[in-house]
């Protein structure tokens, strides 16, 4: 635990982390294949190779990232790029109704905030092919989630 809070802090160099990098990542992968030398090995390197490319990363994401998967670096790091990935395709978008809700229903998980905003607009889409009477009386009890509100549409 310590060593990921100074290695997430970037106060270990390189060299000062790589005992403690390594009885983490023995470990791990020693959890992961426990039968199986050979894949335990590869995982090692694997984990190594995660580890460098994490290494590099930083800002909030990264920490996020790190909370959640740590000792697993190559999950860190899949992580890592998901959630870039998503925010950037997020930046690049249009700001509606939607967005807020998605972003105050799921904050910083860009992943789930952009999953968030399809799924909705597309309910919200969908929507249109209800009677108007209908809508306006679900949004009154579910608001601007628009999957609550088509629901709530289907049960009518």
């Amino acid at each position: 635990m310590l060593n990921r809070a100074l290695f997430g802090l970037g106060l270990l160099s390189a060299s000062a982390l790589t005992p403690l990098f390594a009885d983490e990542t023995t470990s791990f992968c020693a959890s992961e294949w426990p039968n199986d030398a050979d894949m335990r090995d590869y995982c090692v390197d694997e984990q190594r190779s995660a580890a460098h490319q994490f290494g590099q990363k930083s800002g909030s994401i990264r920490d996020a990232c790190a909370d959640e998967w740590l000792p697993d670096y190559e999950m860190a790091l899949y992580c890592y790029n998901e959630q870039s990935a998503a925010r950037n395709r997020l930046a690049s978008d249009s700001t509606d109704e939607v967005t807020s809700h998605c972003q105050s229903e799921w904050g910083s998980d860009h992943e789930m905030v952009e999953y968030c905003i399809n799924e909705q607009r597309s309910a919200r889409d969908r929507l249109a092919d209800y009677p108007d009477s209908l809508v306006s009386s679900c949004r009154q009890e579910w608001g601007q989630d628009y999957e609550m509100v088509e629901y709530c549409a289907q049960g009518n």
